[in-house]
């Protein structure tokens, strides 16, 4: 039995959540207290009041949240009670836990702390733990009960003298370390310096509505663009200012990038200045999917998702990928390492000839609702609606020389896309359900579609269409001997 005691979160999570809180009301308080600054109007001054008054309160119930919120690890579970006006308790066991991420800021950095944030794949309240701000001892603590086996906390002290011993079962194996070359290849290869563009729109519609400039940048603009040589210069200064910004925000992003693992999981690290750690039990990998795009497809790189059951954090920093940017041969090569029994086949069945014969065939509905639209509003241009049926032709035809698929044994691996390219591989046993379809068009030509579905969040479907129906149909005995290898975790 594991018994610990209960904790606070730091005092910095006031600061964060009172942060977060002026970030939400920027708007507010630079419209009611910068440009009405000074006003005599009584109705911009009685909203200045009530917005005050609102701060006040949500300074007040940030205080009270951070006193009443508290946790506590025992039982092989955490146990975390909350709630100012109404009180509750989740319990979350230990065993449960699929992912952990975590995220050191400049502000964390500052106090020693961190924060984590750890998945259980469920859904509801008991389907993640966020503790944003713990000393960086906790949040490892934390981490390693909930990613190792481990023994019983030795020693209860007190809570400002606190030791924890913890049984890790062995080291983590380093199988990738991003260079500044493999950085600085990133930075072109996912074209970071075009963020640049909307970014300098972003600042002048900003500055625009509070100083008009748009005359003054007018005539400006008037005057170089009547040198050519002013063009280029200003053309070489924006060039250089974008390849700055896209190599530095890269940088910022993937620098000190690793790829780890030991027995039981796989740890991604990342970020420069604002970085992300992110965990998943081996296990609990649902799929591995490999994506290209043209770019990559031509000079030979892939990113390697992992897709778990689990959310990965906030949109911004997603960590299940496998850096977006690595060489196809060494991406299957780390995928191979990191989990041994998955692996990508290179020769896989392609689609029959019918199945091309079958999608040039399929009317496009695109197509036809471009002609109607050409021929009400536009009759003398309705022949530029074949430039659409054309486009369609060669996603379509695209699609069916990239699409393959294989089955072997209780792995399921296929491909698909046009322009950009998405492998996907899967274990029978991490398939949650199946359809095989066959619509009345792909009756005529024995072609069938499959669909599988792998527990994520969102759950993911993955489909290949046009396949021989003898295949599909085997498909789905195939994923009828997956009753053999359930196994029901039990609490």
């Amino acid at each position: 039995m594991m018994e610990g005691r209960t904790v606070r979160l730091h005092p910095v999570k006031m600061l964060l959540d009172l942060i977060t809180l002026v970030k939400t009301n920027i708007i507010f308080i630079f419209f009611l207290y910068v440009i009405h600054f000074g006003t005599d109007n009584k109705v911009w001054i009685a909203l200045q009041y009530l917005f005050a008054v609102f701060i006040l309160i949500a300074i007040v119930y940030i205080i009270f949240d951070w006193c009443f919120y508290r946790y506590t690890v025992k039982d092989e579970a955490i146990h975390i009670i909350s709630g100012v006006i109404k009180k509750s308790e989740r319990v979350i066991y230990l065993n449960k836990i699929q992912n952990i991420q975590r995220r050191t800021t400049v502000i964390h950095k500052l106090f020693n702390i961190s924060s984590i944030t750890m998945e259980t794949g469920e859904s509801g309240d008991n389907g993640s733990i966020a503790l944003p701000a713990v000393s960086r001892k906790e949040a490892d603590w934390l981490e390693t009960i909930a990613s190792t086996e481990y023994m019983d906390v030795l020693d209860e002290a007190a809570e400002d003298n606190i030791e924890y011993t913890v049984e890790k079962t062995n080291d983590r194996q380093i199988h990738f370390i991003a260079s500044k070359k493999d950085v600085l290849k990133a930075s072109f290869t996912s074209f970071s310096f075009f963020a640049l563009i909307p970014v300098v729109f972003s600042i002048y519609s900003n500055v625009e509505d509070v100083f008009p400039v748009t005359n003054k940048m007018g005539d400006w603009f008037s005057s170089i663009m009547r040198y050519w040589w002013m063009i280029a210069i200003l053309l070489f200064l924006f060039t250089i200012a974008a390849v700055a910004y896209g190599v530095i925000s890269t940088y910022w992003r993937y620098g000190k990038y690793q790829i780890l693992s030991d027995s039981n999981r796989i740890y991604i690290r990342k970020g420069l200045v604002d970085e992300v750690a992110f965990s998943i039990l081996k296990e609990k990998v649902q799929a591995i999917e490999v994506i290209q795009s043209p770019l990559k497809r031509i000079l030979k790189l892939a990113e390697v998702k992992l897709v778990s059951a689990g959310e990965t954090g906030e949109e911004d920093l997603k960590t299940n990928s496998l850096y977006p940017f690595l060489p196809i041969e060494k991406a299957y090569e780390i995928v191979h390492e990191l989990l041994p029994e998955y692996k990508i086949h290179s020769k896989m069945t392609s689609l029959p000839k019918n199945a091309l014969a079958a999608r040039l065939l399929r009317p496009s509905y695109l197509w036809i609702i471009s002609l109607i639209a050409l021929c009400i509003f536009k009759p003398s241009l309705w022949y530029a609606s074949f430039a659409v049926l054309l486009f369609v032709y060669l996603l379509r035809t695209l699609d069916f020389v990239n699409s393959r698929y294989i089955v072997k044994d209780e792995y399921i691996q296929m491909k698909t896309g046009s322009f950009q390219t998405a492998l996907f591989l899967t274990k029978r046993n991490k398939v949650i359900e199946i359809e095989v379809g066959q619509s009345r068009w792909q009756k005529r030509f024995g072609l069938a579609t499959i669909d599988i579905v792998n527990r994520s969040k969102p759950i993911v479907h993955t489909e290949i269409s046009d396949i021989p129906y003898e295949a599909a149909a085997g498909f789905y005995y195939w994923y009828r001997m997956r009753t053999k290898e359930i196994r029901i975790d039990k609490q």
